[in-house]
């Protein structure tokens, strides 16, 4: 603790996975990921940041999964389970007629599960089970027996939310005490833990490529979880919530840049103090698993850390709420210990208090600066450039702001943007991009959507709404004129002129 940013003045970007370009509905671990990340290379960029890997739900938000530990089987590459013989070619012609546009989940979901469950049935029917496989379910065993039942069990009750189900399905000991394993359940038991090994083993490769091109990969941990997850059915006793798998309060936050009403979460709130008392064991179990997949980790909402903004669960906004005091430095210094070389970025953004400055400065993590925060006309916005820190992350916008153009169109106060720009930001994403490679931010990363100079049409996710996000995709041939027109080559330039490179 108490050391600055380990990643030298560089810059990256940030595409989630989902958004890549694919021929399987929602962007994978093929070779277009490659692709793009030849294309970073290309623009001296040294990072690469991601949204969470959670399994998706209902909603598609990556920070809502069914689990803190699993991937999403959607980001699967099928054509490789097929170049391995799990699967015939004619069993993912099916993809062809899904969206490349889009990502349209429900239609995913319809077109891949019955293809993950036929490459099972292929892989179980092999005499000898797979080394790597074996070794696989016994290094992830603490996460991964659990997360392998609860999604079985989901299926067995029409996924149904774990609080729905019998009584003596609702917590995990009862099950494991008295359930007679079925053979239906016991096959999707290792159909979930063979998708988790091929996940594994698919992304490792990618992120070997990414560091054979010199590129990090920054992975993100929501500090909550999903109350319908495995990690609160097996785990109750670590969240506020009662027997019957109902909690009294959830988390979100109160009213701010993103939204008038707060932000209502829904999410169980930890029991900081159950957590202390194990050493802050799931939470070490979590982060470990975490830095096998990536170099840095983006902690979300690190105010949370701190307090949490508790709002009685039967509320309709995040207004009515609460902050509650949860573990502090004790957590962090413990954290230290554990992981003496790790990396993290403090998302230190919304209502932040001074115990959570205090905070930040004594963990010695870089916090983030957001340009679209900036130009609120006042004088003293920390946001502005000529405020910025050398240990912090620099962002236009953030997976939750609007493109830099869309931002821009429906700004109040385009004057003031142009009198500190001295420009009449006739191309406002450009000119803002200029302008950051300038700021003394050690790391700066752009958004894919800004690079392309995309409107509102490229926005990823609008907080508070429940429908519309997480489906934007890049396009092959956008990466293609990207390449025609020496964006990679002036960002490059941009990144030497201003010691990113």
């Amino acid at each position: 603790m108490g050391q600055d940013f380990k990643i030298k003045r560089s810059v990256g970007c940030f595409l989630h996975i989902s958004s890549l370009p694919s021929e399987q509905g929602i962007g994978c671990f093929d070779d277009h990921g490659k692709r793009f990340i030849d294309f970073l290379a290309s623009c001296g960029m040294s990072c690469w940041q991601v949204c969470p890997f959670t399994p998706t739900t209902i909603g598609d938000s990556p920070y809502q999964g069914t689990s803190a530990f699993a991937g999403n089987p959607f980001f699967i590459n099928l054509q490789k389970l097929v170049d391995e013989k799990y699967l015939e070619q004619s069993d993912i012609d099916s993809l062809k007629s899904l969206s490349r546009m889009q990502t349209d989940y429900g239609a995913i979901y319809h077109t891949h599960w019955p293809i993950f469950t036929k490459a099972y049935e292929n892989f179980s029917k092999c005499v000898n089970i797979d080394e790597n496989f074996a070794k696989f379910c016994k290094n992830e065993t603490l996460w991964l027996d659990d997360y392998a039942l609860f999604m079985a069990l989901k299926k067995k009750f029409n996924n149904q939310e774990w609080p729905k189900w019998p009584k003596e399905f609702r917590t995990a000991k009862l099950v494991r005490e008295n359930l007679k394993i079925s053979p239906q359940i016991s096959s999707d038991i290792g159909l979930h833990k063979f998708l988790q090994w091929k996940f594994s083993e698919q992304w490792s490769e990618i992120r070997n490529y990414a560091h054979k091109k010199g590129i990090k990969i920054i992975g993100d941990i929501p500090i909550f979880v999903g109350l319908d997850s495995a990690d609160v059915w097996a785990n109750s006793y670590l969240f506020k919530i009662s027997e019957n798998g109902k909690p009294s309060v959830v988390a979100g936050v109160p009213p701010d840049a993103f939204s008038r009403d707060g932000q209502l979460w829904g999410n169980p709130v930890f029991n900081w103090r159950h957590l202390a008392i194990t050493g802050y064991e799931w939470w070490i179990d979590r982060l470990s698993r975490n830095f096998d997949m990536f170099d840095v980790i983006r902690l979300d909402h690190f105010r949370g850390f701190q307090a949490t903004w508790e709002v009685g669960a039967s509320e309709k906004t995040a207004i009515k709420g609460k902050w509650v005091p949860t573990a502090g430095m004790k957590f962090f210094e413990k954290i230290g210990k554990i992981f003496p070389f790790s990396r993290f970025i403090a998302e230190d953004l919304g209502c932040i208090n001074e115990e959570t400055r205090l905070m930040l400065a004594q963990t010695g993590f870089p916090g983030m600066n957001v340009l679209h925060f900036a130009f609120d006309g006042q004088r003293n916005n920390r946001y502005l450039p000529h405020f910025h820190e050398k240990n912090s992350v620099l962002y236009l916008g953030t997976h939750d702001n609007d493109t830099t153009r869309g931002w821009f169109e429906s700004l109040p106060t385009k004057n003031y943007v142009r009198e500190y720009m001295r420009s009449d930001c006739s191309d406002i994403t450009w000119d803002l991009i200029k302008k950051s490679f300038e700021s003394v931010s050690n790391l700066l990363v752009l958004t894919m959507q800004d690079i392309l100079n995309l409107g509102s049409e490229g926005r990823f996710n609008t907080p508070s709404t429940t429908s519309g996000n997480w489906t934007w995709r890049l396009l092959t041939e956008q990466l293609d004129t990207l390449k025609q027109c020496g964006t990679d080559k002036y960002l490059r330039h941009l990144s030497e002129v201003y010691g990113r490179i």
